[in-house]
């Protein structure tokens, strides 16, 4: 459980401490110059005696009220409240696919980040079911467990990228047969698995696994990610600069196409149905239109406690501290 909303904005402490650090430096270098150009008694006897005290105050604050803002940015979570709301009889994991292919650009950025943006928005639509998130490449990994906590798998879902799961490979089988264990304690009546990938399987028996699927009432959706006239996949540095394409062993550049006849098939097989993922966005309305059928008439109100973000508070004390260093005059004081 994380105690803030956006962890990922902590890291702008990094910057902070950075910009203190170089102010430092420059501090120091200034006195270096200064005791090249004259004896230091002279220019301490020139100098105001309460303005090196007021600068290093003055940072001091402006630190501080930095400090707070990133704090602000991150969402502090203290202290909870019970929130009723309608809970709609959908239990229903997205699977993303986090294999290399999803690197491909034939939807841009690439087929990763559009499949994101897919999953953002199915989370947002879907808020009163409970939605878990599966991330797959050569094996399958429930990332989050099923949760009504919108708030929560979004957080998950920043998480979420390519090289995220550490094994190579495409394992569209293996994906299934996780939901499946995963959904067993379901409350749904309705049970559903979304799919987002460009449908290249290595090995893993996805049409055996949709039967079982069937058998348990789980209906599959599967969207493609990516085109059938295929695009190079990207190879990126530590530092994410391009440094090539995936070449095979004869060291052709390898492409990657989308298998939508795999995914159709799932999709027939669990009588759900296959979307192909395009710019404009339109199979996530109709997905969320066909979704929103299966829950209909199947509602249960329930409370849960929901953390609260906190962020006005270190808001409130950066902009004081911000303000306060303002207020102290670099001249003017007396001795």
């Amino acid at each position: 459980m994380s105690f803030f909303a956006y962890p990922s904005m902590l890291g702008w402490f990094v910057v902070v401490l950075a910009l203190a650090a170089s102010a430092g430096w420059l501090r120091r270098r200034r006195l270096k110059i200064l005791q090249i150009l004259g004896d230091p008694s002279t220019i301490r006897r020139m100098s105001p005696a309460g303005l090196s005290r007021r600068r290093r105050w003055a940072s001091l604050l402006r630190l501080s009220g930095l400090m707070c803002l990133v704090l602000a940015l991150a969402g502090p979570l203290i202290g909870s409240k019970l929130v009723e709301f309608k809970q709609k009889g959908l239990d229903i994991f997205i699977a993303i696919d986090c294999s290399l292919s999803m690197q491909a650009e034939d939807l841009k950025p690439s087929r990763m980040a559009h499949a994101k943006l897919i999953m953002g928005q199915l989370i947002e639509r879907l808020a009163g079911s409970r939605i878990g998130i599966i991330a797959f490449a050569g094996q399958a990994y429930v990332e989050c467990p099923l949760t009504v906590d919108e708030n929560a798998a979004k957080d998950v879902l920043d998480t979420v990228d390519v090289g995220i799961v550490p094994i190579p490979g495409t394992v569209i089988g293996d994906t299934i047969r996780t939901a499946i264990k995963g959904l067993k304690a379901g409350e749904g009546q309705n049970r559903v698995l979304v799919m987002l990938t460009d449908g290249e399987d290595h090995h893993s028996d996805p049409e055996t696994a949709a039967k079982d699927a069937a058998k348990v009432g789980l209906k599959i959706y599967p969207i493609g990610i990516g085109t059938p006239d295929g695009e190079p996949i990207p190879i990126f540095d530590d530092q994410g600069h391009r440094t090539g394409y995936k070449r095979d062993k004869k060291g052709e550049v390898v492409l990657s196409k989308l298998d939508e006849s795999t995914l159709i098939a799932i999709a027939h097989t669990t009588g759900g149905q296959y979307f192909r993922a395009s710019p404009a966005g339109d199979e996530v309305d109709e997905l969320s239109r066909t979704l929103d059928q299966l829950q209909q008439g199947d509602q249960k109100t329930r409370l849960f406690n929901r953390f609260e973000n906190r962020y006005q508070w270190p808001l409130a004390l950066g902009l004081i501290l911000l303000l306060a260093s303002l207020a102290i005059p670099e001249m003017g004081w007396k001795r």
